[in-house]
């Protein structure tokens, strides 16, 4: 049995590419909304929960898990450190996809990287102008500690959990841009439009993300754009091609 761990568009097609192979697999997501997006069968079984890391042991050893496969996102390290010490601690492989980073500067644009959130929030503090943010809903909590929602104007999935934890921090529904991405370079020139954005904050999400047509969209808007640098994940085999990834879980669990 595999477990592969997914919130990510490239995690369901890990997902469909193992089970076109025969595996059996065990799929966590972090929502409801992720778990929607699986056709469940006999040989796939979705668990919809946030895992700590004593629940991720509790998995593997109750499911006899014999391969892991982080196919989370590119920001999501606490997931990722956790499974990574589950793994080491009950002597399981863990394999991790990572999405390639992004082009940026073959864009040759300005672009301000910052270390973190807290780094950002700090950052945009000392400026002036509305602000897009583009780095999802988790962490919304940090920008607003320093800065108003009157200036932040946040492009979250429509969900009523996320749209309720907005509003409790304070945003008003003219401060938010409830879509799901990702978005073409016109329609993030709309919304810089539309919202009267000075500033830009967006992670490198890869291709997937659409990092390059933020940015694109910025350039041709010329207003700077903020980055947030991808944070360092160790202690796994890494692969950023989904056949080779396929092909090594082959190798290592046919």
């Amino acid at each position: 049995m595999i477990l592969v761990l997914s919130g990510t568009k490239d995690g369901r097609e890990i997902v469909y590419k193992l089970r076109d192979r025969d595996f059996d697999l065990i799929v966590t997501t972090a929502t409801e909304y992720g778990k929607s997006l699986y056709n469940e069968d006999k040989g796939l079984k979705v668990i919809s929960q946030r895992l700590d890391y004593n629940e991720m042991v509790k998995v593997i050893k109750e499911n006899s898990i014999s391969l892991v496969i982080d196919a989370t996102h590119p920001y999501a390290d606490k997931v990722s450190h956790n499974i990574s010490r589950a793994c080491n601690d009950t002597e399981i492989p863990c394999i991790r996809y990572q999405r390639k980073k992004s082009s940026i500067d073959e864009l040759n644009y300005r672009v301000q990287w910052v270390s973190g959130y807290a780094d950002a929030a700090m950052k945009l503090y000392k400026t002036k102008g509305n602000i897009l943010l583009t780095t999802g809903s988790k962490t919304l909590n940090v920008f607003t500690s320093k800065i108003s929602p009157e200036r932040l104007y946040s492009r979250i999935l429509p969900t009523s959990s996320i749209l309720k934890k907005c509003e409790d921090l304070g945003f008003k529904p003219s401060n938010l841009i409830a879509m799901q991405g990702p978005f073409t370079k016109e329609m993030n020139i709309e919304l810089i439009k539309k919202y009267n954005i000075d500033i830009l904050v967006t992670k490198d999400s890869g291709k997937a993300g659409g990092t390059i047509e933020k940015i694109e969209a910025a350039k041709e808007m010329n207003i700077p754009v903020m980055i947030i640098l991808r944070p360092e994940i160790t202690g796994e085999v890494v692969f950023d091609d989904i056949d080779k990834l396929v092909d090594k879980v082959c190798e290592i669990d046919g």
